[in-house]
């Protein structure tokens, strides 16, 4: 599946406005900068590649380069910020799941497909 990245309000507001009722909304938050991030990212990036959703985008969020966005999400979601992060939506936009560093797991994001 692919990932699109965020790297402006403006792309944040355009996605949200495209998928509410029409998709589910993953985004994952990370920093290139952070080992934890970068473990964590490959393997969120195999998890996309094994599944074919159509109804479920799927959005990447770099905090150091896109701050901006990642605040903004943080603060509509109600959601403190942290990286890495995974916040998955359901079609309304209500946060479905929350979880962060290694508690963001093949095996429960599977259980939520």
């Amino acid at each position: 599946m692919k990932v699109k990245k965020l790297r402006s309000p403006a792309d944040w507001e355009k996605l949200r406005n495209s998928t509410k009722n029409e998709k589910e909304l993953i985004i994952f938050k990370y920093s290139p900068f952070c080992p934890a991030s970068r473990y964590i990212e490959h393997e969120f990036r195999d998890w996309c590649k094994k599944i074919d959703k159509n109804d479920i985008n799927i959005v990447k969020v770099n905090v150091i380069t896109a701050r901006k966005v990642s605040d903004n999400i943080a603060e509509e979601l109600q959601i403190r910020h942290e990286s890495p992060q995974l916040i998955w939506l359901d079609k309304q936009l209500n946060v479905k799941w929350n979880a962060s560093h290694y508690s963001i797991d093949e095996k429960q994001l599977d259980l939520l497909l």
